[in-house]
């Protein structure tokens, strides 16, 4: 933005990106961001329960983000522990929003409790007399006399704020809390004063000895909304990050609070249908069509899917049955998108001649000034093999080595033997999926410039099963531990601010242009078998302009071992990378740094 500095433009840029619940503080000396949550109102008033403030230690929006998260996650979870331990049978209740199916559930479970009582007294217990009938029979008739008042004469009638106000205690006293100020109040005290004539007038007719049938039981709603948080929690904690379960989580209360927190059973597909509208059309922060029809989605179904499987979920799965999603124009889905952008051949020589490639250079600080091999290395593999830049992190010494004459890197999880650092560390290697476990030939320029000699300077400094990248390994004990994190921001960094290329840049733009420069390199005599960019580039299927040209269709994807890196090593030659610029051979380049 012209006549804006940098710094602020950077802070204006964080600052659009917060997500809910993350604020950074005014009028204070720091300049951390903090995570706020207002408790429920069923604990608000409990010992040691108020409103959670917490600095994230860090300015940094993309640091504070999963950090926030974990920190979020494990409130809501010690917040639903405490309503579990509650005694009290209306500490689990909080305020709702009342909804069609809420209404009927609180009437008929009124009409039903009323009706039954009075089954247990007439039939049960020693029946009436004269005397106590018409004891009775005065009752009835002066609730008819008030409930014909209030339904004529409204909140005008002496009987409305009494009756209000048992209403009120019958909600409470099944659980339920509502809101005088709730759009649907009006509605609930009208029907519940229909029901209380309509159960008064019943109970007259069986005094003048008229056959009357008790209803049902209604059928029950189920547990609430908030009640799924730490069920969710167990579920997945084996099997999930703790940034992936703290941003499930997050989804799962802009719902709460956007419905408000109702029953699970009362749930419907056009309250999903409205809640996704709505945030697809917020003024703040709205999401993205693809983020909303995609990852909410398929997050709200699951958490509706455990529910059903646990036998908490009355009635059918609403996202199921969620047919139709909210739709947004081309422009308003643009405006809302995070791009991702390929690299250009110009770019990618702008990165190769920059500071990041001056050895010497006074930018870096921490671990990047130290660690020379991430700095150098890491943009060329991603360059040359399209590896997502966790996968290059990650690599120990063993992982490069010779098979069949053929130079090779392995993208794996394990570490034969284990890897004392890592678990000293509290993290574990990790990869998107099953088709990125992969063994691919070494890209001949890696060569070229002496990866494999790198290689064996670290495996002769530390071992077999050296961290290549010595910068990525965090410090044990910290709070959120993430392999190649100094790395992996360091670079966005600089690439966004440092050579200004802008949003929708950073490291996932070398995949792109890796992808890219495979279909420029389909031409006659030379295009590639089907399915060998996928197995190179780590990816599980091939997106639909791909189809025809690199993807492995049909069951045969699922049989065989695949390429071997011999067959892969024969087409790396038909990927020009003439237009870019590399910097000079390894070694050449480390001399260049000030002793």
């Amino acid at each position: 933005m012209v006549g804006v500095p940098k710094r602020s433009a950077k802070k204006a840029h964080d600052e659009d990106t917060l997500p809910e619940h993350f604020y950074r503080p005014k009028n204070k000396s720091t300049k951390n961001i903090y995570v706020r949550l207002i408790p429920p109102q069923d604990l608000q008033g409990l010992p040691g329960v108020r409103e959670f403030r917490k600095s994230t230690g860090t300015a940094d929006a993309r640091k504070a983000k999963p950090i926030g998260a974990q920190m979020i996650a494990n409130k809501l979870k010690e917040w639903a522990d405490l309503r579990a331990s509650q005694k009290s049978p209306n500490a689990a209740a909080t305020s709702q929003i009342l909804s069609t199916e809420l209404i009927e559930f609180i009437c008929g479970r009124r009409m039903y409790l009323r009706m039954a009582i009075d089954d247990g007294g007439r039939y049960l217990g020693d029946g009436h007399t004269e005397e106590s009938l018409a004891k009775h029979e005065s009752v009835w008739l002066a609730d008819v006399k008030c409930m014909e008042s209030i339904l004529a004469r409204g909140r005008g009638s002496p009987h409305w704020v009494q009756t209000a106000k048992l209403m009120d205690e019958w909600c409470e006293q099944i659980g339920i809390i509502v809101e005088r100020t709730d759009p649907l109040y009006n509605r609930l005290i009208n029907e519940y004063v229909r029901g209380e004539l309509e159960g008064a007038k019943l109970l007259l007719a069986r005094n003048r000895g008229e056959s009357v049938v008790s209803p049902s039981m209604p059928k029950l709603l189920g547990i609430q909304l908030s009640s799924m948080t730490d069920l969710y929690f167990e579920h997945k904690q084996k099997s999930v990050g703790a940034h992936s379960i703290g941003t499930a989580v997050h989804i799962w209360m802009t719902l709460i609070e956007h419905m408000g927190d109702v029953p699970l059973s009362t749930v419907t597909s056009n309250d999903l249908y409205e809640f996704l509208k709505s945030r697809m059309e917020a003024a703040e922060k709205p999401w993205s069509m693809k983020y909303a029809h995609g990852f909410v989605r398929r997050t709200l179904q699951g958490f509706f899917r455990l529910a059903k499987t646990k036998g908490l979920l009355v009635g059918p799965n609403p996202v199921d049955e969620l047919l139709e999603l909210p739709q947004l124009s081309e422009a308003e889905e643009a405006a809302r998108s995070n791009p991702r952008f390929p690299f250009s051949d110009e770019q990618l020589t702008t990165i190769f001649s920059s500071e990041w490639y001056n050895a010497s250079a006074s930018y870096f600080k921490g671990k990047m000034d130290e660690d020379l091999g991430a700095r150098y290395w890491g943009p060329l593999i991603c360059m040359l093999h399209g590896n997502r830049v966790r996968e290059v992190l990650q690599l120990v010494a063993s992982d490069i080595g010779v098979q069949e004459g053929i130079g090779v890197i392995r993208f794996q999880e394990d570490v034969e033997g284990g890897h004392a650092e890592l678990v000293a560390a509290g993290v574990k290697r990790s990869l998107k999926n099953g088709s990125t476990h992969r063994t691919v030939p070494l890209h001949p320029k890696l060569i070229e410039l002496g990866f494999v000699k790198f290689v064996d300077d670290r495996r002769r400094q530390d071992g077999d099963k050296a961290i290549l990248f010595p910068s990525s390994l965090p410090k044990p004990g910290g709070k959120t531990p993430k392999i190649g994190r100094a790395y992996e921001q360091s670079f966005l960094r600089y690439v966004r601010d440092k050579l200004q290329f802008g949003a929708g840049f950073g490291n996932h733009s070398f995949r792109h242009q890796l992808e890219d420069r495979i279909r420029a390199a389909q031409l006659p005599g030379q295009v590639w078998p089907q399915g060998l960019a996928l197995a190179y580039a780590g990816r599980k299927q091939a997106r639909g302009k791909d189809v025809g040209i690199i993807a492995d269709e049909g069951s045969a994807a699922g049989y065989g071992k695949g390429f071997s890196p011999d067959v892969m090593f024969k087409f790396l030659g038909t990927l020009n990378f003439d237009r870019v610029k590399l910097p000079p051979k390894f070694e050449d380049w480390i001399s260049l740094k000030k002793q």
